[in-house]
């Protein structure tokens, strides 16, 4: 286990790092194209939460080293977290390179393994030898990077299609991407039973993006986001009460 919390560590570090190498190569590339040219594009103050997300990554990574997690899957959740990190640098290198589609299939891959970590933290915490607040910021943490993920690998497919030529003006497509990222986000609170972590990640996303649609002077994209969100919340008080 001990090799593999060190290589997470540095993963970890990789991620504080990559966003100021790949903006001094390619510029702000984030600011221009498809990239944000969908009307159900999070408003631009949103993506600050990826520095939040990235320090308690390395926070949580420098924890992990020092005082482990115990259980016998560690290993399978760090190599998960690995697989994140890694994620996280390659998609804005081909994010700053346009590939769209490409950015799409690696948020898919982060998306998963997320999901499986936090599958492992919420449902065996009990094997967790760890001391409390590791379990807690562990929890905290990837579920934040799920919450958001989960609802930007929606907001990625958009660009993709945009790129593709899709109108990026038309409604009714981005009202069936929206949608669908929202019964995925309430999918996924329901089985994390409502863990505080991703409840946030999802919230703040669709806020934002519908805070983004109004800006856009889309009053039924920013409603439906809205509503997105207030059921989210619904779902996470109801998982949290019943689990």
């Amino acid at each position: 286990m001990r090799p593999w919390r060190r290589v997470l560590v540095v993963l970890a570090v990789s991620q504080l790092v990559a966003p100021v190498v790949v903006s001094a190569l390619a510029g702000d590339f984030l600011e221009s194209g498809a990239t944000n040219e969908a009307l159900i594009t999070p408003a631009g103050y949103a993506f600050s939460l990826w520095g939040v997300i990235t320090l308690l990554c390395a926070t949580t990574s420098l924890a992990v080293w020092r005082f482990g997690l115990g259980p016998s899957w560690e290993t399978s959740l760090l190599v998960d977290a690995s697989v994140v990190f890694v994620g996280f640098s390659l998609w804005l290198a081909v994010a700053a390179q346009d590939w769209l589609w490409a950015t799409v299939a690696v948020f898919a891959v982060m998306v998963g393994a997320l999901a499986h970590i936090m599958l492992l933290l919420v449902r065996h915490r009990s094997d967790l030898s760890c001391p409390p607040w590791l379990a807690t910021l562990a929890t905290v943490t990837f579920g934040l990077y799920l919450g958001w993920s989960s609802i930007a690998v929606f907001a990625n497919v958009a660009a993709a299609l945009i790129d593709s030529g899709v109108s990026p003006d038309a409604v009714p497509w981005q009202l069936v991407v929206l949608v669908a990222a929202a019964g995925f986000a309430v999918l996924l609170t329901v089985t994390l039973r409502g863990t505080v972590g991703y409840a946030a990640g999802v919230l703040w996303a669709l806020v934002a993006i519908a805070i983004g649609a109004a800006q856009r002077d889309s009053v039924l994209l920013a409603a439906t986001a809205a509503v997105a969100a207030v059921i989210v919340a619904g779902a996470t008080a109801w998982s949290r009460r019943v689990s």
